[in-house]
């Protein structure tokens, strides 16, 4: 399962770093940048992608994840808005966390949806909706687990079961 994380510059890594490890259980992890530039995260990461979005086809992404962040430069980026556009009508998987949620309002692709965001007037840490997951920033484990229940990569309840033991309650297999 190909799963495409975006990347850029003020990009806030620990929000998806749990969710990439487990999406890494089943398939690629590959790292999505405006351009083929590196980007630095909020903490100081320097991470050149692996793919520019001039260069991917929209057919071989599986899952994508939209970290929060300076969404800043991406909110007006009309092939990333065209992409969240093509990836929901072919209903794949799209993840969006913090700031990353209002991509996909930018989008258009919420409309009629639940979903959450860090607005303080929803509870939720995390929502999923058919193929979209959003999360607010402290929702990182949730929408982690969340993300790989929704794509089916735990083998079992009894291995979903252990994830949650293990990464929400840090408890012990």
């Amino acid at each position: 399962m190909n799963t495409y994380v975006v990347i850029y510059d003020g990009y806030v890594s620990f929000e998806v770093m749990l969710a990439m490890y487990l999406m890494k259980t089943k398939g690629e992890i590959i790292t999505l940048g405006m351009t083929s530039d590196a980007v630095k995260s909020y903490e100081g990461l320097i991470v050149t992608p692996h793919q520019s979005i001039h260069e991917i086809d929209h057919r071989d992404i599986e899952v994508l994840i939209i970290p929060g962040g300076d969404i800043s430069e991406l909110q007006h980026n009309t092939q990333l808005i065209t992409l969240l556009q093509k990836l929901e009508a072919d209903r794949k998987y799209v993840g969006a966390i913090c700031s990353g949620v209002d991509l996909l309002h930018e989008a258009g692709i919420l409309e009629g949806k639940q979903y959450t965001s860090n607005d303080a007037r929803r509870s939720e840490t995390y929502k999923v909706h058919d193929n979209i997951i959003t999360a607010k920033a402290n929702g990182y484990v949730d929408f982690a687990i969340g993300l790989g229940q929704m794509t089916g990569i735990y083998a079992d309840a009894a291995d979903y079961e252990e994830t949650v033991r293990f990464f929400k309650y840090f408890e012990n297999a």
